[in-house]
């Protein structure tokens, strides 16, 4: 190309796009000394004119009605080339702040993820947290988190967030062998003993959401509560009869012994697990990230 450099060709295009040299001066920022001067050294190294120019209007010759889609490709392409670079070194220096719920072991292994994308990228510098669902999401939201995997359904979700819904755990119930349900082989929340105490998650969480919205669609409600922070320990505690526990079926894969595990008789009681990021800006380490959970959901 000679000494034509790719500023030239914006100033061209603005020239052609806006049929001024001061039009076109002003939306590059220039001097029009400055740019009529860039457009005449691009004329000479091209051997033509581009414009025919008169004291009133400035229109394309017909060698510039043939530069103007060789200019937009040629900047198109340089345009492009400079994204990759950039999502390259953003997937060599760049950072993922993640955040993650306790209650999702049986929809997604996220260890597993953390592990193929850590091989795949191992210096992007990983950060894990755990909090509540509301926290997690306001973290997302406000930009202290890149991502995070939380316990709402996608359209409990503010609308400047994007979503994946990964999957729903079915609530189930447990209580001790020596329960006045504990034969059967599901319930009712409605038919809980209204002297029993509820054992709950901690507030803020997206599992107490949806138990409480479980309790509200049965009409029930328990005289008084227990909150823990840890769900094995809401497992724990119904199994030696504190009280009873209304958690999701994957935390029960290995409950204590004469703990019983009694399935909910209402279809919509189930912890949802969505992946939750700001689809106002996303990172090329958020983006391969969606895209490695994307493939543990598609070959699980």
């Amino acid at each position: 190309m000679g000494t034509m450099e790719l500023r030239h060709l914006r100033y061209f295009l603005a020239v052609a796009d806006t049929h001024s040299f001061t039009r076109a001066a002003r939306r590059c920022f220039v001097a029009q000394s400055a740019l009529s001067q860039q457009i005449a050294r691009l004329e000479a190294e091209l051997g033509t004119a581009l414009f025919a120019r008169t004291s009133r209007t400035v229109r394309l010759t017909e060698a510039g009605r043939l530069m103007v889609p060789l200019a937009e490709r040629v900047l198109a392409d340089a345009d492009e080339a400079v994204a990759q670079v950039r999502a390259l070194v953003g997937l060599r220096r760049g950072r993922l702040r993640l955040g993650v719920i306790q209650t999702m072991a049986a929809v997604i292994d996220m260890v597993a993820v953390l592990d193929d994308f850590h091989r795949a990228y191992p210096d992007i510098e990983l950060q894990v947290v755990n909090d509540s669902s509301s926290q997690l999401v306001e973290q997302v939201a406000t930009g202290s988190l890149d991502v995070a995997v939380v316990g709402w359904q996608p359209e409990e979700l503010p609308p400047t967030l994007g979503h994946r819904l990964l999957g729903q755990d079915p609530l189930v119930v447990v209580v001790s062998a020596d329960h006045l349900l504990a034969g059967n082989a599901e319930v009712s929340l409605d038919e809980l003993p209204g002297d029993d105490h509820l054992i709950q998650f901690r507030r803020g969480s997206g599992l107490r959401q949806h138990v409480e919205a479980a309790f509200s669609r049965a009409g029930a409600r328990l005289d008084g509560s227990i909150e823990v922070a840890q769900v094995q320990d809401m497992v724990r505690l119904a199994a030696r009869d504190v009280g009873v526990a209304v958690v999701p079926l994957s935390a029960t894969a290995e409950v204590p012994n004469g703990a019983r595990v009694l399935r909910l008789t209402d279809p919509l009681a189930v912890q949802p697990v969505t992946l939750a990021y700001d689809i106002r800006g996303t990172s090329p380490a958020v983006n391969t990230f969606l895209d490695t959970v994307q493939h543990h959901l598609i070959n699980r």
